[in-house]
């Protein structure tokens, strides 16, 4: 008989131990880093950087360095437009689909940019 109580008595032991065991990689998970702020410039009708890595969550800047007006718009169907952007304007957006998310300057369709959403 006093087996049979050790072991049950060792029951709620083994399942609470077994309980912490499970929850403790979701108790001390790490989380995603804080959303970041990049800066795009628009310089010399090309932006720079042209290509930039972000992560869903994280903001885009494009400040216009250049004397003319520009835009930076999604070549994506459900895409975003900064907007015309004065001389020292800015626009921004923030990443939320992941992959390749090309744009370009509606006024001037030979700038192309490219933001890659991780």
């Amino acid at each position: 008989m006093r087996r049979d109580r050790r072991w049950s008595a060792g029951i709620p032991i083994a399942a609470l131990a077994a309980i912490g065991v499970l929850t403790l990689p979701a108790a001390t998970r790490s989380t995603d880093p804080a959303p970041r702020r990049h800066t795009i410039e628009i310089q010399g009708m090309k932006f720079h950087p042209e290509a930039l890595e972000v992560r869903r969550g994280d903001t885009v800047v494009w400040i216009n360095r250049d004397m003319v007006p520009h835009t930076a718009t999604s070549t994506r169907k459900s895409g975003w437009d900064t907007g015309s952007l004065a001389q020292g304007d800015s626009g921004q957006y923030v990443a939320h689909h992941r992959g390749e998310d090309p744009y370009f300057c509606q006024l001037h369709p030979v700038m192309l940019g490219k933001l890659l959403v991780r």
